[in-house]
């Protein structure tokens, strides 16, 4: 990962923290929030815009199913260890 430790990335992960980070010249942000009996992870894409999300995986209270992000095929599909060589942190 670019400009940032990618186990430091992963581990704020499972705790629902804001992560916003680029690849191929596209912005995302991935957050995980809870609700409604529920632990979920939401990413979206936010340069280009898009009108959805790109992935969510819900996992009841007490845990973020980050091993499920880890392993959806989303980056022209190639999971995320496939691709992380290639995504950058930003801070905004």
């Amino acid at each position: 990962m670019i400009n940032g430790n990618v186990n430091e990335f992963i581990d704020g992960l499972y705790y629902g923290d804001e992560r916003i980070f680029m690849y191929k010249g596209q912005k995302f942000f991935v957050q995980g929030f809870s609700e409604n009996g529920y632990s979920t992870i939401y990413l979206a894409r936010w340069e280009p815009p898009c009108d959805d999300y790109i992935w969510v995986g819900k996992h009841p209270y007490g845990a973020y199913d980050v091993e499920a992000f880890l392993a959806a095929p989303i980056w022209d599909g190639r999971t995320f260890w496939e691709a992380e060589q290639e995504m950058e942190w930003v801070d905004d």
